[in-house]
């Protein structure tokens, strides 16, 4: 991720509701805020999960991940379920 400097988020940029804040890094070429980006970097592990679990068939790594999202997206202040402290199978 390169950082980025004075660049408005691209959330949702070309919406009636894009992302009010500060990008702070790029990836991919794409400005993100801390939020968005600690985001997409979710979007990009459950990708890579499902592209695994297609091909073994194990879906424990993917439902834990997608619970882990879903108490991100709630506010869950539990750093139990953190992906840096997490260990996936």
């Amino acid at each position: 991720m390169a950082e980025v400097k004075s660049a408005p988020c691209q959330v949702r940029s070309k919406t009636g509701n894009p992302c009010p804040r500060r990008a702070e890094v790029e990836i991919l070429g794409v400005a993100f805020c801390g939020a968005c980006a600690r985001e997409q970097e979710a979007y990009f592990a459950i990708a890579e999960l499902a592209d695994e679990e297609a091909q073994d068939f194990r879906s424990e790594a993917l439902a834990e991940a997608l619970e882990r999202m879903r108490r991100v997206r709630a506010g869950s202040t539990d750093l139990s379920l953190d992906a840096d402290t997490v260990v996936l199978a």
